[in-house]
């Protein structure tokens, strides 16, 4: 049996895009060759490694088997290459899941300071809610993911990493904005401008607030903050939000917070990792800059 890094890097990317034509065009080879490379490598294992659908392939039990350790085995070359080019600069690229509050308002700041101290290593950054980032990682299709919610996936390692909390407010002009406290009463008689369920901050506004409403009025689920905020600013109902979101607007009295006296609604941020996938150099390198 031979089996070539070329056969494996067409195998794993067609398991991340989807598509021979997607894969043939990020490795830059022809169609021809690409569907080549892949029919070799499955002659080679004597069995398919894809369900056929339509013009997308999908891993089947076999093709879940081998994506980890072909990613490993191709990471593990890159390391080796890196290696011996006897250069003091780290290269390559790394591909970074985030949750939307953590990729919108945390990310961009830390990513700007690791590009700059590693100029030669390309960082692309995936935003979804916290439940699409884990099946990403779950799948193999990036290389570190970093969230608000809750990660249960047993295939997941997590890494505690900093803290949040989540504040309710409203525009200044709502008739709440008045008030020297909210109560669990008044949440209920007004208008909610919530994130889609699935997101980490919807999760934790179910904790320690929406359980305890005997009824809600549910103006709007929106899965943008940005949506959220420019809806809750013209005074249509309340929303619940990480501080970090909305730190501008409160600066400029555009947004208020509302006083409701029960505990901080505080959350834990999670560095995810997936652990049967290897951790390189390179993931080494953003992980160290994350935890400074």
């Amino acid at each position: 049996m031979h089996i070539t890094l070329r056969q494996l890097q067409v195998f794993r990317a067609i398991a991340t895009l989807g598509q021979v034509q997607l894969a043939a065009r990020q490795l830059y080879l022809s169609q021809p060759a690409t569907s080549m490379a892949l029919s070799e490598l499955e002659k080679h294992l004597n069995g398919q490694l894809f369900d056929r659908t339509g013009n997308r392939l999908i891993l089947n039990a076999e093709g879940k088997k081998l994506l980890p350790l072909a990613c490993e085995l191709l990471d593990r070359s890159e390391e080796i290459s890196r290696l011996f080019n006897h250069s003091d600069h780290h290269s390559g690229k790394l591909t970074i899941g985030a949750s939307t509050t953590v990729g919108n308002y945390l990310l961009p700041e830390e990513l700007t300071r690791f590009e700059n101290a590693n100029p030669e290593i390309t960082v692309a950054l995936d935003i979804h809610n916290t439940t699409t980032i884990i099946e990403k990682l779950a799948s193999l299709e990036i290389d570190l993911a970093c969230v608000e919610g809750p990660c249960q996936h047993p295939g997941i390692e997590t890494i505690p990493w900093r803290e949040d909390h989540l504040i309710l407010f409203c525009s200044s002009e709502h008739p709440l904005a008045k008030r020297k406290t909210v109560t669990i009463e008044s949440l209920e008689q007004t208008e909610w401008i919530l994130r889609e369920p699935g997101s980490g901050t919807r999760m934790l506004f179910e904790l320690h607030i929406g359980q305890h409403l005997r009824q809600r009025h549910l103006k709007m689920e929106l899965n943008q903050t940005e949506a959220i905020k420019s809806v809750v600013r013209s005074g249509i109902g309340i929303s619940c939000l990480s501080e970090l979101c909305i730190a501008k607007e409160l600066a400029q009295g555009e947004l208020v917070p509302l006083p409701f006296p029960k505990k901080t609604m505080k959350r834990q941020l999670w560095l995810l990792l997936n652990k049967k996938k290897y951790r390189s150099g390179l993931v080494n390198l953003l992980l160290k800059s994350l935890q400074n």
